[in-house]
């Protein structure tokens, strides 16, 4: 996975103020609760990207390192299929179903 975002990120496709859906770590009642939730990002690095929570109120919330691993969703779509989309990645078996019908 880390390599199709690092190949969406080449070509300009997942940038500053794209849409994630990731796994994080939030405390709820002291104890650490795994969560998804969709993230903005804000910043870019070779592994990965700074994020913060979309939809949060209006207190600060800080940004959270988001490794590209842990990356599921990509302005909606799964990431193998984004790329996909884009000529960047092998067609998935839902490309083959459409062919198919």
């Amino acid at each position: 996975m880390k390599e199709i975002i690092k190949k969406l990120i080449e070509h300009k496709i997942f940038k500053i103020d794209t849409l994630i859906e990731a796994e994080i770590t939030k405390s709820f009642m002291g104890s650490p609760v795994k969560k998804q939730a969709l993230l903005r990002v804000k910043q870019i690095t070779e592994d990965y990207c700074l994020a913060d929570q979309e939809g949060a109120l209006d207190y600060e919330v800080p940004l959270r390192k988001i490794m590209y691993d842990r990356i599921k969703i990509v302005d909606g779509m799964d990431p193998q299929e984004l790329a996909a989309v884009y000529g960047l990645a092998p067609k998935t078996v839902r490309f083959k179903k459409r062919k198919e019908q």
